[in-house]
């Protein structure tokens, strides 16, 4: 009756599908809830005893186990029980039907059960499914060793399909091949004594193999998690880079054409009215680029940036020394490029003090210095700006590095390499 049995087992083993994630714990020992039975268990951080067992057995991964345990455990009510209540007096019959029963329950949560214990204690359900076996055989027989399948199931899932598991399976599977061959030498019997020790053996290995391979897929479905989360902080960094960037220049450029137009008011309104023209036409601007940097379309180029400098240096009573032309910069630079014009004509006309701003271009290199100030003493301590801290890992990112330090005109030097 048990070659019936496990026929079928290898389908019900196949039927339970827990699925999950590794949970780590410092109680009581080193815990990887998850990682070999995939519970998808809520946290069990800082709980124990009775609480901790609870909240396995009701975890959705352990809910997903239980159909597969229980349809496995119809056949062993087919092929077992009945035979057992019809074939054996009472009350024999009974004390070995509640036997049967007993071992299908703790199969069935033998798997949520030991996610609950401390790794160096996942061998015990599988263990008590042994022990529990042991009557069946020596009583009735070898031929029950088939339920050994059970017990391989099992540990290809408490232990994660790792080397215990195989291990287990091995063990079983050559445990049974040993009684069977003495049964079939002291009894003959038509059934070869390897049929079980095979049906063990690849049953187990089966399990051991797919609980790997779920195991990988929960390690993926978690890094794909991870991979999510850092795309949306790398997102929220290039908005505050950007927004830094634009509202930094164009509200300084605001500023210094306001001012001008305050001095103009009374010595020359007609200029004085033009100015305050360009202070609407660049407010209106900055809250179209901060549209575009919200919506991810926003486009810096180093030309558009070129001849925003033209006007907006004079405006500031900075001399500008201006290439003519950027056909020689490549078009992979030349966003970056514009980047880099856009942060250091933010700095000129906020903190440098200069006189003169040169500008120099090639297609690997941009330039920028003026006569001001200069950079000032700074410790290993101090901050770095955020304007130049998002231009560095836009240059890291195009594989390009930022050099920033004093100028040959004694100002302040900012190049972009590409």
């Amino acid at each position: 009756m048990t070659d019936h049995i496990h026929a079928r087992q290898g389908a019900a083993a196949a039927a339970a599908r827990p699925a999950g994630r590794e949970r780590r714990f410092g109680v009581l020992g080193p815990f990887h809830v998850g990682e070999g039975g995939f519970l998808d268990a809520p946290s069990l951080d800082g709980v124990t005893g009775w609480a901790r067992l609870r909240l396995t057995l009701g975890a959705p991964g352990a809910r997903r186990w239980y159909p597969g345990a229980l349809i496995s455990q119809l056949f062993i009510v087919g092929f077992i029980l009945v035979p057992l209540l019809t074939q054996l007096p009472p009350p024999g019959s009974w004390i070995w039907g509640l036997a049967v029963l007993v071992y299908g329950a703790l199969f069935t949560i033998s798997f949520p059960a030991a996610m609950a214990l401390p790794d160096r204690w996942r061998w015990a359900p599988p263990a008590a499914l042994l022990l529990l076996s042991l009557p069946f055989i020596l009583v009735l027989g070898p031929d029950l060793s088939g339920l050994w399948t059970y017990v391989a199931v099992s540990a290809a899932m408490c232990f994660g399909g790792d080397r215990r598991a195989v291990f287990s399976v091995f063990g079983l599977a050559t445990a049974a091949l040993v009684i069977n061959l003495i049964d079939a030498a002291l009894q003959p019997s038509s059934t070869p004594p390897w049929t079980m020790p095979l049906v063990i053996l690849s049953i187990g290995t089966l399990m051991a193999a797919f609980t790997r391979n779920l195991q990988t897929l929960a390690q993926l479905r978690r890094t794909q998690k991870e991979l999510a989360t850092v795309a949306v902080e790398e997102e929220r960094n290039r908005l505050a880079r950007d927004m830094h960037d634009i509202l930094g220049h164009s509200l300084s450029a605001i500023a210094v054409k306001a001012d001008l137009a305050a001095t103009l008011a009374e010595r020359d309104p007609v200029a004085a009215s033009a100015e305050i023209h360009e202070v609407q036409t660049l407010a209106r601007a900055t809250l179209s680029d901060m549209r575009a940097v919200v919506s991810g379309y926003r486009q810096v180029r180093v030309a558009s940036e070129l001849a925003s400098l033209r006007s907006l240096l004079p405006a500031a009573g900075i001399t500008a020394h201006l290439p003519t032309t950027t056909d020689e910069v490549p078009e992979r630079n030349r966003e970056l490029f514009g980047w880099a014009l856009r942060e250091a004509a933010t700095n000129v006309i906020r903190h440098a003090a200069a006189g003169n701003c040169w500008v120099t271009l090639a297609p690997g290199r941009i330039t920028i210095e003026d006569d001001g100030v200069g950079p000032s003493p700074r410790t290993a301590d101090d901050p770095v700006g955020t304007g130049l801290t998002g231009l560095a890992e836009r240059a890291a990112d195009a594989g390009g590095a930022l050099t920033i330090g004093r100028s040959r005109h004694g100002g302040f030097l900012l190049e972009v390499t590409a």
